[in-house]
């Protein structure tokens, strides 16, 4: 599964462009404290054990957790070694988040910037040319696992990487400059330990650039490539991180095969398509958050089906995002005599919902040769029918084992509590009212459409034609094509013919670039079902790219529907074109007032309920399973094992 700026869920290993997260000013007092996070650790924990955490899709690289890739399984294997300047906070510490800065807790940074502790600010920077600088303190006593020592160059030395050095001519292919590409200068001060960053404009979204796993990158191997311009994977580098555990890995390796950082486990050895091992840290920096278990071996499973069935076996202690389809019989296996796991399940920041085309109302928008122009699906009556005529809390019994719920239809708010808006409509079940919607319309019931499975005849449009429509979703996901009959049979129920075979593609194929002429890139589809969610802590500016169109025309450059004019760029597949959203998205990313920007994101949700783009199905969640022997596991749906630190094993024996 790969993250993007929104992360589309995928049910295989290919995926799309990702994004960094961020925050704004106002942070609640917690957040600034120099404590990393706000659990403490368990008294009685024992210090000990091998534990095998299985993954069923291998990386292609070290550096594809947001570096050069965003697959969500390099976050899983890189957050035990490479920190960044914030770190995650769990689920059950942001339910009732006000503010960004509740979202991350400090990590190589001291505190998180805020306008209200002076770290942000927006007028009289240093730096003239600067419309906002953000002093970042830093911590001091830190060590890379290299035995250089963390300080303010680390720090500049990635936002050089990243764009101050080369801006879009990178000779790494890095995955996005978004944000980073704001930035003008970054001053480094190792006399106050912080480092200040300077930009062009005031860009709210700026916590996530350098935040999370592998958000800073060592300048022991920076230095070197920004000195000569070479690609960081592509770099010999000689590493010795037996400073960290005489244990660790010592030679020569890319940062694609080897992993340099500060966290609380330490690299040791990859072996491709079989095994990735850390050793403890020894000499870890937080005091508060040392580790216990003595090894983690990340075991590389041939495919999702072998993950099941070794976590059943209590082959793998620990098993991560193992689909809706396979909960009930994991929930069987948690509740056997004398079983070897337990059951995680975490509601994502995102929903599984269907997109809907809405290109023959795109102003031109949406053009190249593949695209559709449906004129049911762009259709609002048509919308707000299938909106309220899918039941979709048939859906979460039958296909989530009734482990979630059915968002508001406007859904940006899931993992973005502060920008909840209870005024917001959820539109219930109602047959009825959906077919007295498209009677109202005109949309009558005609013979010469043929019959839907109850009998009754299918409707004509109000130009004569029959209401027909496709959907597609990942081929080969049980779960998915299950709900797909369902949502086909309660369109059918009222009247809206869909079309078979399904659509369904490989997940390659199903979320393929615009150039390589992927349905939802180009528009070719009428419904499309998978999820969406956001890829790291509350950032609504990561749903930019999923509705910004081009401001009634006068932003074209800010166009964010994939078409032949823009070279496929953005992902607002659905076509979604509205002036007022695009305003909204653009006012709440140019200000660093929380109050400001809630107000904005609020607004664009109010008018996407209207509007319907999309139909979500319920909040997506993901699955997970862990040896009865783990205990200290917290709950983050960005990151699934970042307090590794907390975790420990009853006796010392992870193995149950």
């Amino acid at each position: 599964m790969r993250k993007s700026r929104f992360g589309r869920r995928l049910w295989g290993t290919v995926g799309v462009v990702s994004l960094f997260i961020a925050a704004c000013g106002g942070g609640g007092s917690s957040s600034s404290s120099g404590a990393p996070a706000a659990a403490t650790q368990n008294p009685n924990a024992v210090a000990g054990g091998t534990l095998n955490l299985g993954v069923w899709q291998e990386p292609s690289s070290f550096l594809a957790a947001g570096i050069t890739d965003s697959l969500t399984f390099s976050y899983l294997i890189d957050a035990p070694v490479a920190e960044g300047l914030l770190w995650y906070r769990s689920a059950n510490e942001t339910s009732s988040a006000k503010s960004l800065a509740d979202y991350w807790a400090p990590d190589l940074a001291t505190e998180v910037p805020t306008s209200a502790n002076g770290d942000v600010k927006t007028s009289g920077c240093a730096n003239p040319q600067a419309k906002m600088c953000v002093t970042w303190k830093l911590r001091q006593g830190v060590k890379w696992h290299d035995s250089s020592t963390f300080g303010p160059n680390d720090v500049c030395d990635t936002f050089q990487f990243y764009y101050l050095k080369y801006g879009n001519t990178n000779p790494t292919a890095v995955l996005s400059t978004t944000g980073w590409d704001q930035t003008i200068k970054c001053t480094p001060d190792t006399t106050n330990y912080t480092a200040t960053v300077d930009y062009k404009a005031v860009y709210a979204p700026f916590l996530g650039n350098g935040s999370g796993a592998y958000g800073i990158m060592p300048a022991s191997v920076l230095d070197k490539a920004l000195a000569a311009g070479t690609a960081v994977n592509k770099q010999i580098n000689t590493f010795d991180f037996t400073s960290a555990n005489p244990a660790a890995f010592k030679g020569t390796a890319t940062l694609d095969l080897a992993i340099d950082g500060t966290g609380p486990y330490v690299f040791q050895s990859y072996t491709q398509g079989k095994e990735i091992v850390y050793v403890i840290n020894q000499h870890y920096w937080n005091k508060a958050h040392l580790p216990h278990i003595q090894k983690l071996v990340f075991k590389i499973e041939s495919d999702l089906t072998s993950e099941v069935n070794g976590a059943k076996a209590g082959d793998v202690d620990m098993a991560f995002d193992m689909r809706l389809y396979n909960l009930q019989g994991l929930i069987t296996a948690s509740t056997a005599s004398s079983p070897k796991l337990k059951v995680q399940t975490i509601p994502d920041s995102g929903a599984e919902k269907i997109d809907l085309n809405l290109c023959a109302n795109d102003g031109a928008l949406c053009n190249n040769p593949a695209a559709k122009k449906s004129p049911y699906t762009a259709d609002l009556t048509i919308r707000k029918a299938m909106l309220e005529g899918i039941n979709r809390q048939a859906i979460v019994d039958n296909q989530a084992s009734g482990k979630t719920s059915i968002p508001r239809d406007g859904f940006m708010y899931l993992g973005i509590e502060y920008i909840d808006d209870p005024s917001l409509p959820t539109t219930h079940y109602d047959k009825a009212g959906a077919n007295k919607l498209l009677d109202d319309a005109g949309y009558t019931r005609s013979a010469s459409c043929g019959n839907a499975p109850d009998g009754m005849p299918y409707r004509k449009f109000k130009d004569g034609s029959c209401i027909k429509v496709t959907i597609g979703t990942t081929l080969g996901n049980p779960s998915r094509e299950a709900t797909e009959v369902l949502v086909a049979n309660d369109l059918a129920a009222i009247g809206i013919n869909v079309a078979t075979p399904y659509a369904n593609l490989k997940s390659g194929a199903f979320f393929g670039t615009f150039a390589d002429g992927g349905p939802l890139y180009t528009h070719n589809f009428d419904l499309g079902m998978y999820t969406n969610t956001t890829s790291s802590p509350a950032e609504a500016d990561s749903w930019y790219s999923a509705y910004h169109a081009d401001c009634g025309g006068t932003c074209p450059k800010q166009n964010q529907i994939p078409s032949t004019a823009n070279s496929g760029n953005g992902q607002n597949t659905t076509g979604m074109n509205n002036p007022k959203v695009d305003a909204d998205f653009d006012n709440a990313r140019t200000t660093v007032d929380l109050a400001q920007r809630t107000k904005f994101y609020r607004d664009a949700q109010k008018i996407l309920a209207a509007t319907i783009p999309e139909i979500p199905l319920f909040q997506q969640v993901t699955v997970d399973s862990y040896s009865t022997k783990l205990q200290g596991l917290r709950d983050n749906d960005n990151v699934w094992d970042y307090n590794s630190y907390d975790w420990f094993c009853t006796g010392g024996n992870c193995q149950a």
